[in-house]
Order: structure tokens, then C-alpha cells, then sequence
């Protein structure tokens, strides 16, 4: 019983930590007709971003990069900054624009202690950038 209850509670904490990858774009009156560069014609603001559960270091559930809004299992090592990076240049080049300025970008790495700690972690990655042409 004890056996089946733990076996529900990891299947319970895969599926609340699935991963996702997404890209949010943030164009027009959005930005309240602001430049957001000293030259050059503003396209957008975009933001790039993906989380996974990992064991250890290896991949169980992440979003995919390849195809967003997809889950990868076990298969894509995708959260990271040189992926999402480049979901994030092949947005700005997919609105035309030709330079991508201001990148920022942060990577997060938290431990769930839960059923044994320092063997599962969430990843997460955030690039944004302004699309400029």
C-alpha cells in the first residue's frame, strides 16, 4: 500500500512539473508606441522561456523547443540558455527584424526534496530581447 501511495504521488508531482516552452511577444500599443532602441524601427519586445523536471542531470519531462507547446519525455535536454536563446532569434527573424538588443537572460534551478531529496530538480530558463529592424 505504502508502495502505491509514494507511486501516486510521484506521478501527481510529474504531471504538476511537466515542462513547457513559450514565447510571449509584446508589439504595438503593448508598448505604448515607445522605442525601445536609439535607432533602428522597433518590431516588438519577446520573451522565450522553458522548465523541466530533471533527475539528477538527465532530462524526464520538458518542453520542447523543437516544437513549441509540445512535452518532451526523456528525450530533449532543451532548458538551457543557447536553446531558448535560439527560440528567441528565430521569433524575432520570423517579424522581420534584423538585430535582437537588450538580451537578458536567467536560469533557475530548484530541488524537490520529495520522495528523496537532491535526486529530482525543476529548470527553468527566461531570454528576453528587443526585436529592432
Amino acid at each position: 500500500m505504502k508502495k502505491l501511495i509514494l507511486s501516486g504521488m510521484i506521478a501527481a508531482a510529474a504531471c504538476m512539473f511537466s515542462g513547457c516552452a513559450s514565447v510571449e511577444v509584446a508589439k504595438g500599443d503593448d508598448l505604448s508606441n515607445m522605442k525601445l532602441a536609439p535607432s533602428g524601427q522597433t518590431v516588438s519586445h519577446i520573451n522565450a522561456s522553458n522548465w523541466g523536471l530533471y533527475f539528477l542531470k538527465w532530462p524526464m519531462i520538458t518542453g520542447s523547443v523543437k516544437s513549441m507547446g509540445a512535452v518532451s519525455f526523456f528525450d530533449e535536454d532543451s532548458v538551457n540558455i543557447p536553446k531558448v536563446t535560439k527560440v528567441l532569434t528565430r521569433e524575432a527573424a520570423k517579424q522581420g527584424a534584423t538585430e535582437v538588443l537588450d538580451v537578458e537572460s536567467t536560469h533557475t534551478s530548484q530541488n524537490i526534496p520529495i520522495p528523496f531529496p537532491f535526486l529530482f530538480y525543476m529548470h527553468s530558463v527566461d531570454v528576453s530581447g528587443n526585436a529592432i529592424k
